[in-house]
């Protein structure tokens, strides 16, 4: 299954002690099998302060932390995933993304 997984950040924990969390959830589903997307804002200057490379296991998308990058971003995992799963904490442009997700996608998981 080819999963797209909307957060803060899997790269950088600066400001985001949910990374942790994300890269142990997301290494276990990508052990079983599982191809993982994560998509990432570009915001609070998490790209400046990375503590990880990509890693092997998950392609990292970092995204404009702007309208259209939500945007673009939610229409390529729509095109690219069978599952879209959105944490409650992105960061920027939440409710935006809570509310397009169930429009863009077949089946959901949708943190609030």
């Amino acid at each position: 299954m080819k999963i797209a997984f909307f957060g803060s950040s899997l790269v950088s924990s600066y400001w985001n002690g949910a990374a942790t969390y994300y890269r142990g959830l997301l290494k276990a589903l990508a052990a079983l099998g599982e191809e993982i997307t994560f998509y990432e804002p570009d915001a609070f200057e998490r790209q400046r302060h990375r503590d990880i490379p990509d890693p092997d296991w998950a392609r990292v998308v970092v995204y404009p932390g702007s309208e259209n990058g939500w945007q673009t971003a939610l229409q390529e995992a729509t095109r690219r995933s069978d599952l879209i799963a959105k944490a409650s904490g992105v960061g920027v442009f939440d409710a935006e993304l809570e509310r397009a997700i169930p429009d863009a996608a077949g089946f959901i998981i949708c943190g609030g």
